[in-house]
């Protein structure tokens, strides 16, 4: 009995001895365990990079003769057609649209007006790309508002130095990562089409009838009243920004039925293609005055007015693709004003 006993005493005292081996072993590997950082920046997955490839295409209104001159073509980075002018970037697009009745009072340029908040639109826009923060600080947010209060104020500025009076609707919209970032004030408009469909399509802040929002002199309207979208994009998409020349004379499902003819051939190309196409659409209405259905028309008939035709007006429209990249863009130093 007692020989049995010592053999399971010596068993026991065996594996009290190994459990305590293994314990310490155990306790010493975990000291030697790798941690992981889950809020490392750069554990991060890499968010998609979408860039516009783009076209642009417009005409002024048939009575007006051209509003800007070489030297101010060799000033903006913004373009003018009649009191409509618009920028595009890889990774933005604007639009504003003088508002033509200021052309009866003195001083008046609203052209002028128009075009100066799209150069100063697109000046900020590279401003705020050639000031990239580093992976781990907070980057500055691209809040097309933001940009469009920055563009009137220097842009009201100039209207007081230079003594001119005017005003304008304003469009821009601003690619981040995977989303598309809108501010519109006024009647101009955005598209955004997806295997032969609208996924989006913004609408027209009006006073009342032809009466829109607009930014500058003796207006009441601040970039802070404009309507602000946030759209999920997908490589593929479609975009559309213009000024009230083409959604005044062209229903939705014409527009659709020029891009759907123009993406026969779906390249590069593409995109000038559509803007050229709707451009000129858009013309032939506005400048139609027994067309039988416009859109304008409708909206006047609805509010007790006798109208026919199309609504002569300058027409502007930028067409963008959205193409997906494999990585960032190169950072290149922004065009000179």
């Amino acid at each position: 009995m007692l020989l049995c006993h010592a053999h399971s005493t010596t068993r026991l005292l065996r594996s009290i001895s190994w459990r305590r081996s293994i314990g310490s072993l155990s306790q010493h590997d975990r000291t030697h365990l790798n941690v992981i950082n889950f809020f490392d920046p750069a554990l991060a997955p890499a968010p998609p990079y979408f860039s516009l490839k783009h076209g642009a295409a417009g005409y002024p209104k048939s009575d007006k003769a051209i509003m800007s001159t070489p030297k101010e073509d060799a000033i903006y980075t913004s373009i003018q057609i009649g009191d409509d002018a618009y920028f595009r970037r890889r990774d933005a697009l604007g639009v504003a649209d003088g508002v033509g009745g200021w052309r009866k009072h003195a001083g008046a340029n609203p052209g002028l007006y128009a075009r100066k908040l799209m150069h100063y639109s697109q000046l900020e826009l590279d401003r705020i790309a050639c000031n990239k923060r580093p992976p781990h600080v907070q980057q500055e947010r691209l809040d097309p508002v933001l940009v469009l209060e920055s563009a009137y104020h220097l842009t009201s500025l100039d209207a007081q130095n230079e003594h001119f009076v005017g005003s304008t609707t304003a469009c821009i919209a601003i690619l981040c990562e995977d989303e598309l970032r809108v501010a519109n004030l006024g009647d101009c408009g955005v598209s955004i089409i997806r295997q032969n469909d609208y996924v989006f399509r913004s609408e027209e802040q009006q006073h009342s009838f032809n009466f829109p929002y607009q930014l500058g002199t003796a207006s009441f309207d601040y970039p802070a009243d404009a309507q602000q979208f946030s759209v999920k994009i997908q490589d593929g998409d479609i975009l559309i920004v213009a000024t009230d020349g083409l959604y005044d004379n062209l229903y939705d499902d014409e527009i659709l039925e020029e891009v759907h003819q123009c993406l026969v051939n779906n390249d590069d190309a593409a995109p000038q293609r559509i803007s050229d196409a709707l451009a000129l659409r858009a013309k032939m209405v506005s400048e139609d005055p027994s067309y039988t259905a416009s859109p304008f028309q409708s909206r006047a008939i609805h509010e007790g007015m006798y109208y026919q035709g199309g609504k002569a007006d300058d027409i502007t429209v930028l067409v963008a693709m959205i193409k997906c990249e494999d990585g960032p863009p190169d950072q290149l130093p922004p065009p000179l004003p």
